[in-house]
């Protein structure tokens, strides 16, 4: 990249190709997922109004109806600078905790389906007699050490994301 058009270029592409993701992975609307995509360049900082209509090329209504949606979904918060009266849109972490908090209870859900077969081919082939019929069984199961370093992982960043809110308030 050889100016500062062109980082502004490569971020648009990679707004639309998060905004993809968002669309598909999280059933957000398009300019919603675009939103969501262009907010995270800017973090604590936030952005305009007017920037997100300038950046995305959308309407004022689209905007303001999509940044209605994502505020509703606590995914988007707003706040304005003494002085000024302009609000600056960022990402809030309540949204991103719903997120954890979704995909931390379909990770623990499959974690305790997968300690169950665990459990239940034991307990079965402990009363087999024929070889033949016994389960396979081993005895480290990696796909249950990747749940469980999925759940560790998560619940260490949801306590990270609520200490950096007490800290802003």
């Amino acid at each position: 990249m050889k100016n500062l058009n062109d980082i502004e270029e490569k971020k648009k592409e990679i707004v639309e190709r998060y905004g993809m993701f968002m669309e598909k992975n999280e059933n957000f609307p398009p300019i919603a997922a675009r939103i969501f995509s262009t907010l995270l360049f800017t973090e604590n900082n936030g952005n305009t109004f007017e920037e997100l209509v300038n950046f995305l090329g959308a309407s004022k209504s689209t905007i303001s109806t999509n940044l209605q949606k994502l505020g509703n979904m606590e995914i988007v918060e707003y706040y304005t600078k003494p002085g000024d009266r302009k609000k600056y849109f960022r990402l809030s972490p309540v949204g991103f905790l719903a997120f954890i908090d979704r995909d931390l209870k379909k990770v623990k859900t499959e974690r305790n389906l997968i300690e169950e077969v665990i459990q239940l081919k034991q307990r079965a082939n402990e009363l087999i007699t024929d070889p033949n019929k016994k389960f396979e069984f081993h005895e480290d199961h990696p796909y249950l050490d990747y749940l469980n370093s999925s759940v560790e992982g998560m619940e260490t960043l949801k306590e990270q994301i609520i200490n950096k809110c007490m800290k802003q308030k």
